[in-house]
């Protein structure tokens, strides 16, 4: 195989790994179901500046992301959630292309090479390729920006278009995620400024046309907002969103410092074999250049991630790029045969990977019995799978056999995913509630016009059903169905008795829905109304 030909492989094999599982798994809530529903609407108003979902501004990211999918939007049509997600899939799959450029400068072209493997099998990465949010298509940035930066810290003197490559992608960052993008990039350029005692070395980044360009590229959409919005984008994205971020527990319970570090055996699963020998490695070769470089990319980052009180799992994936390279470096001594697997670090690494293989496979089996119809046997087989090959993994690496080990471990951590997206989650019966109203629906035909969701309000709904959606409490459901303004409502059964209406008779499935919403944990029991505001009989359309 041509060395020119290992990225287009890689890209290929990365883009048709992560496609497998967006169709099979429904729209998520909360922030997939916003991001689309969004898009839709951007494209059916063609209005590109301003983001609205349903009835309000959705202004907490700017337009990058929402520009991407329309783009798809336009191209495939509205043909399902997965049009949504191919952005994600591409720049999954771009990132870890880009590796391999961004990497070479610092550990070589071998060690980038499987970094670029190892970064595209993780599972974090997997996930996100699979959702159609920003954080997929920022990575691709990132890795870019931060591939540009490398050059002008060993080179010091690049071409111009190195520089412009750092600061497009830099732009591109700020419009997918705003700020977001200057953590690892500024961090890094802060962290080896300090190094060198200097900012001297990053002159080769040409800053003052740099700036100009990124200045031309990003001012254009923030001013139309600001002016559009009165300046409502701003608050509501830097006060709403960014600032409750970083002193609230916004999205989740305050979690300690090290929560990160924890789960990192999951989120860099199955790749954490390696990450206790680049620990050692990186420690060894820490007055290097390069090394310097990459602690950069990776402290400046995770270290404020740890400290915030809201802590999501993919937070740190920014810094995943840089720990690839390294454990990319460790996998290419141990291929050549300069290093072996052995000795406490190696060992730890085996058995947290190992342990973490058991978690996933526990997971994939368990989940389909509690939320789903019982065991499910291709999650099953899938799960046997994922543990037996990435096991065989370790044992290869053992045994000196790496360069073969590193492909069954990247098989493993493949398969590990395919069966969660493809198979264990999209089995979840009781978690899918829109889905289950759909299809309810469906059997419906006679019962036209916009549906009321009581209770139950979440994102997907909109998404499902459209921006005529209307979300209501149950007495002004019950009048909308009273006066034909809706078709359909769907009424929580403990609200239905201060209606004066009697809940029981519910059809599963077709008159009522009952699962768990996976958003917060609340059980779920919405019972159909249909006008003039009464319960649904059996079958409604008789």
């Amino acid at each position: 195989m041509t060395d020119r030909a290992v990225p287009i492989l890689l890209f290929v094999a990365a883009a048709l790994a992560f496609a497998v599982g967006i169709w099979e798994l429904p729209v998520l809530d909360r922030d997939e179901a916003r991001f689309a529903q969004a898009v839709r609407q951007m494209v059916a108003t063609g209005d590109y500046v301003d983001i609205r979902f349903h009835d309000g501004a959705r202004h907490n990211k700017p337009a990058g992301i929402y520009w991407l999918q329309s783009i798809a939007v336009l191209i495939f049509g509205e043909a399902g959630i997965w049009v949504h997600r191919l952005v994600s899939v591409l720049a999954a799959a771009g990132a870890s292309v880009a590796l391999i450029w961004a990497g070479t400068p610092l550990v070589g072209r071998r060690a980038a090479v499987w970094a670029g493997l190892i970064l595209a099998t993780i599972w974090m990465l997997q996930a996100e390729a699979r959702i159609a949010k920003t954080d997929a298509t920022l990575l691709l940035t990132i890795v870019l920006a931060m591939g540009a930066l490398a050059r002008v810290w060993t080179d010091r003197a690049v071409s111009p278009w190195i520089a412009a490559t750092f600061w497009t992608a830099l732009a591109a960052g700020v419009l997918i995620k705003g700020p977001i993008i200057l953590m690892p990039v500024g961090g890094a350029m802060v962290w080896l400024s300090i190094r060198e005692r200097s900012a001297g070395w990053m002159s080769g980044l040409r800053p003052l046309p740099g700036l100009a360009w990124f200045v031309l590229l990003v001012a254009p959409w923030y001013l139309a907002i600001i002016i559009q919005t009165q300046g409502g984008f701003l608050m509501d994205s830097l006060v709403g969103d960014l600032t409750d971020k970083v002193t609230t527990t916004d999205e989740a319970d305050g979690t300690p410092p090290g929560t990160y570090l924890v789960t990192f055996w999951l989120t860099f699963f199955p790749w954490g074999l390696l990450a206790p020998l680049a620990v050692l490695w990186a420690w060894a070769r820490r007055h290097e250049a390069a090394t310097a470089f990459l602690a950069g990319w990776i402290i400046p980052t995770w270290v404020p991630f740890e400290l915030i009180p809201t802590k999501l799992l993919h937070y740190t994936l920014p810094t995943y790029p840089a720990i690839a390279l390294i454990c990319g470096a460790v996998l290419a001594g141990l291929a050549d045969g300069s290093d072996r697997f052995r000795g406490w670090a190696a060992h730890i690494g085996a058995g947290l990977t190992g342990l973490a293989a058991l978690g996933f496979a526990a997971a994939m089996v368990w989940a389909p019995m509690e939320y789903g119809g019982g065991i499910a046997p291709l999650a099953a087989a899938g799960a046997g799978l994922a543990v037996a090959l990435v096991l065989w993994g370790v044992v290869l690496v053992y045994r000196a056999r790496a360069a073969h080990g590193a492909m069954v471990l990247a098989a493993g951590g493949a398969v590990t995913a395919w069966t969660l997206f493809a198979v264990t989650l999209p089995s979840l019966d009781r978690l899918w509630i829109t889905p289950r109203i759909e299809a309810a629906m469906a059997r419906h035909a006679c019962l036209d016009g916009p549906i009321a969701m009581v209770g139950f309000q979440e994102p997907s709904t909109v998404f499902t059903f459209g921006r005529d959606t209307r979300l209501m409490d149950a007495a002004t459901a019950v009048g909308a169905l009273a006066n034909g303004s809706v078709g359909a409502a769907w009424v929580p059964v403990e609200q239905m008795g201060a209606q004066g209406l009697n809940p029981e008779g519910g059809v599963a499935d077709l008159t009522e829905v009952r699962g768990t919403n996976y958003s917060n944990g609340d059980d779920v029991a919405l019972h159909l109304l249909v006008p003039p505001g009464l319960p649904a009989p059996a079958s409604p359309c008789d």
